[in-house]
């Protein structure tokens, strides 16, 4: 896969779980539009990624299906209809705050494909403590 025409960038992602269909601005994102849908399904462990190569595991916590409306997105199930943060959801999905809100006249949209909402869940990372890497030193000396 490349990220950009030269081919100077040319990255692959090494084995491990599914890829979400596109690409996130930051691997701390929350949301993530997807505005021709996909199979991924809620509480699949995927990986978000971004085009610089980087990618980072986390939880599918919910997948709400859109309906695209005159005035923005908006969920098909009326138990799912709430007020999203589309601000974040934008900045987290490589959109403009513009473009998502008035998706429905955007080029690249389809009235054939069904789009989803994305709400991931990132795993507890734990930070070593100086104590752990002080050990971990002492470890590696031990057994020169």
């Amino acid at each position: 896969m490349s990220c950009c025409s030269g081919g100077y960038c040319q990255f692959k992602f090494p084995e491990g779980p599914p890829l979400v269909d596109n690409a996130v601005s930051n691997l701390e994102a929350t949301y993530q539009f997807l505005p021709y849908g996909t199979l991924l399904q809620k509480g699949e462990t995927v990986r978000i990624w971004m085009e610089s190569g980087k990618a980072k595991t986390v939880f599918i916590e919910e997948k709400i299906a859109l309906q695209i409306m005159d005035n923005g997105p908006e969920a098909v199930n009326p138990d799912e209809r709430q007020n999203f943060p589309w601000q974040l959801i934008a900045l987290d999905s490589g959109f403009s705050y513009e473009d998502l809100m008035d998706w429905k006249h955007h080029p690249l949209y389809s009235p054939e494909e069904n789009a989803v909402l994305l709400r991931f869940n990132h795993p507890i990372e734990v930070k070593p403590s100086l104590k752990m890497i002080w050990l971990k030193w002492l470890y590696k000396i031990r057994n020169l």
